[in-house]
């Protein structure tokens, strides 16, 4: 169960949308499951038409318009409650029990000792994605004109829902309770991607452009000119008073026509995107220099003269390379989550280097797989070791060779297939914290999208004639298939 919070000040615009047709019609049976005892009181769960929609928003709305309480950032709280398509559907009795147990573990209600907030929960149809779900709104208002609390209600949310997974038998959502998770797309970003024709929302691009720029990074400085090289826009954020130390960044992608860039910042990408994870990368990088480019908007990328990397014999030492990371990791505990997390970040980052390269028109079984792999590279900021205990700069290597090197079917089908048993150390390690549907998702990609790209790569390595140039989508149409003889992949 995943919570979604948002907040305002229009409470009529809000209870509208609750109780209409939703953006994409959407919105079926709408009706009211549970509400406060005041609202409660109006004594039915259907409103409709505009003078009804009203007298609900003037009830909710009541302590707030009494007392006229200054409420920053806005007194109307919504949060929608989502279950996974897999997990199915609850009846209204069954989300009225989770609206009022969320309500009491916020502090919303009568429970928290306090005067209450008035609230309603409010279900209806499935979403476009096919996920059963609840919203709630609350006046943050109390009865008695306080304001009720909402510091770290994001983090409150989850742990609720935690709860209430567990209480009702529902699976529960890895890596809440430890924060070891990636920031979700809202309906906002993907609409907007709709709108601008691009082909996923710009979080996820971003996130693995970053991604493949650190992992081929040996410093800070050069982290920045390969991020300007790959397109992304970059934005310094300078420690208070002057601009001699850069203490975190945000990017963008250029934005087309009218529309002005959505700048993200590091955290709002991933745990691993933060500017100090990122530097744990690189503890010998000189400041000064990583200042410099950071202060200039010159767009440069690494430049790499070493003809090895011109050679299709790159691909295999590449692929060595990633072998021996995996033999290594062997002796590694599934517990180090350092350890583990680092070389998740890197083996995500050279896989997005290679769907840079072989999907450049749209994101692809590569991109996909870079995705799913960058959930296993999430830690807190309590996970404190130092910068050499993740082991970092082990793939750079591989990253530029998959970069660089010079189009080979069977050298790429070599690197693949390390790749893809990296994946399974990985996979055993989720396994063995039983993290299963980490496991799940990595067996999947493995098995599914790169064993895809592997099937291809080897259909062109047998076929006669020249390979198609790279930056050309050429990994897209095969078919998935099934695990590959000797793998053991999962088992």
């Amino acid at each position: 169960m995943m919570p979604n919070i948002t907040r305002g000040e229009d409470a009529p615009d809000l209870i509208r949308y609750l109780f209409g047709p939703g953006r994409s019609n959407e919105h079926v049976n709408q009706r009211l499951i549970a509400a406060s005892a005041d609202i409660v009181g109006m004594g039915r769960p259907y409103f409709q038409g505009e003078s009804e929609l009203k007298q609900l928003a003037a009830e909710f709305d009541a302590p707030w318009v009494l007392f006229g309480t200054d409420v920053p950032d806005g007194h109307v709280w919504h949060c929608s409650l989502s279950l996974p398509p897999e997990d199915g559907q609850l009846t209204d009795e069954q989300w009225a029990d989770v609206a009022q147990q969320f309500v009491d573990g916020m502090g919303f209600s009568e429970a928290s000792g306090k005067a209450p907030c008035r609230w309603i929960a409010v279900h209806h149809g499935l979403s476009t994605g096919g996920n059963d779900h609840i919203h709630v709104a609350v006046d943050l208002v109390r009865a008695d004109g306080t304001k009720a609390d909402v510091w770290r209600d994001y983090s409150r949310s989850q742990r609720l829902c935690g709860e209430i997974e567990r209480d009702m038998g529902l699976r529960v959502v890895e890596g809440r309770e430890s924060g070891r998770t990636l920031p979700g797309t809202k309906r906002g970003e993907r609409e907007a991607a709709e709108r601008r024709g691009q082909e996923e929302p710009a979080r996820l691009t971003l996130a693995r452009r970053v991604r493949a720029a650190a992992v081929m990074a040996s410093s800070e400085a050069e982290f920045v000119r390969n991020l300007r090289a790959s397109g992304v826009l970059t934005r310094p954020r300078y420690a208070p008073g002057g601009r001699d130390e850069v203490v975190g960044y945000s990017v963008a992608l250029r934005a087309n026509g009218a529309d002005a860039p959505v700048w993200y910042g590091g955290l709002k990408l991933g745990r691993d995107l933060t500017l100090p994870k990122l530097r744990q990368q690189w503890p010998g990088s000189d400041p000064s220099e990583a200042v410099a480019v950071w202060s200039t908007k010159a767009v440069s990328g690494a430049r790499m003269t070493n003809s090895l990397l011109r050679d299709e014999a790159a691909w295999e030492i590449a692929a060595q390379q990633i072998q021996q990371v995996r033999e290594q990791l062997a002796a590694v505990p599934a517990g180090d989550v350092v350890q583990w997390a680092q070389t998740a970040h890197e083996a995500s980052g050279v896989l997005a280097v290679l769907s840079a390269r072989m999907e450049a028109q749209r994101p692809g079984p590569l991109a996909r797989a870079a995705d799913v792999l960058a959930r296993s590279a999430q830690r807190t900021f309590e996970d404190r070791r130092s910068p050499a205990a993740g082991r970092p700069g082990q793939l750079r290597g591989a990253a530029m060779a998959a970069h660089y090197s010079r189009d080979s079917a069977a050298g790429q089908v070599m690197f693949l297939l390390a790749l893809r048993n990296a994946l399974r150390a990985i996979h055993a390690m989720h396994r063995s914290r039983e993290e299963l549907d980490q496991a799940q998702r990595i067996e999947g990609v493995a098995r599914g999208e790169l064993l895809q790209v592997q099937r291809a790569r080897e259909a062109m390595r047998n076929s006669p004639g020249a390979l198609p140039a790279p930056g050309v989508d050429h990994s897209r149409g095969a078919g998935p298939e099934g695990p590959e003889r000797g793998t053991g992949h999962g088992r």
